[in-house]
């Protein structure tokens, strides 16, 4: 059986049941847990997808922080300083217009010291120590964007928030390059699937609806646009996919006022199911639907 999955960051549960969206709720679907380390207040990007497709906890994925340090400092930041900075918010870009302190910005000038001096990084492929869904030798597998695991996965996208919301770049410019960016890989999976007939497995991830409700957290309508849009391409999708494809969508966590929620999202459409309903457990699921 082929495995399409579609990851879409910060798709909210509560708003496709809101909004009734028929494509995104399949056959099966519902809220999933995330994992949350003790460091971070909520799930984080870097740390559920690589969780995701390597069916693992952080601590067994390979890494439970966001900024990973070199020796011989490892210890000292990781003990004393990302609890110092773990404490100070800051946890969204609309906080800092408001809510930041002087140590914040302290803490921040610091931060971007150590990386520039090599101190500290974010985490790549490397840093991934357990298997993954993509580590099959007679399989055939394409990946497009996948956070960690892939190189380039998010356009500078922080700083773009940072700029609407401070007004320093207009709200339909950053919505026009958001809306780039949808439609970009929402054509990139198509032209492959159209061009590619002999396939095992695909997954494509979309980070803009994490961008949009952050931005836009007290718009409604706003992102309600963007849902529509990721609801209406799905119907297009389902069009020309074979009919021995298990599709499954899936997301990292959802949004509420602009905070990450505690909890995914995850539609199938077929019946898997669920019983612990966790976003660990996909990945042996996969695999057995890409030996059926």
């Amino acid at each position: 059986m082929k495995v399409l999955i579609l990851g879409i960051d910060a798709l909210e549960y509560n708003l496709v049941e809101e909004w009734d969206l028929k494509n995104l709720k399949q056959k099966e679907y519902g809220k999933i847990k995330v994992p949350i380390t003790k460091n971070l207040k909520e799930p984080a990007t870097e740390i559920v997808w690589p969780c995701f497709i390597t069916g693992e906890e952080p601590e067994k994925m390979g890494y439970v922080n966001t900024i990973l340090y070199r020796q011989p400092f490892k210890w000292f930041f990781e003990n004393i300083y990302t609890n110092i900075n773990s404490k100070q918010g800051d946890i969204h870009p609309e906080t800092i217009l408001d809510k930041r302190t002087k140590k914040r910005e302290l803490l921040d000038i610091l931060s971007s010291f150590f990386k520039k001096v090599g101190f500290s990084y974010h985490p790549t492929r490397s840093n991934i120590k357990a298997p993954t869904i993509f580590n099959y030798n007679n399989k055939k597998i394409a990946h497009f964007h996948i956070p960690v695991y892939d190189k380039n996965v998010f356009p500078d996208y922080r700083k773009d928030l940072v700029d609407v919301i401070s007004k320093k770049t207009s709200i339909p410019n950053f919505t026009k390059s958001v809306k780039k960016s949808f439609y970009n890989r929402c054509n990139e999976l198509t032209e492959y699937l159209k061009n590619n007939k002999d396939w095992d497995l695909v997954m494509m991830y979309w980070f803009c609806l994490d961008g949009i409700q952050h931005a836009f957290f007290k718009n409604k309508l706003k992102i309600m646009d963007f849902y529509m849009l990721f609801n209406e391409f799905i119907g297009k999708l389902k069009k020309i996919l074979p009919r021995d494809v298990f599709l499954l969508i899936i997301s990292d966590h959802g949004q509420k006022y602009g905070i990450h929620t505690n909890h995914g999202f995850y539609s199938s459409n077929i019946n898997l199911d669920m019983k612990k309903d966790n976003i660990t457990d996909f990945k042996k699921i996969i695999e057995k639907k890409l030996e059926e």
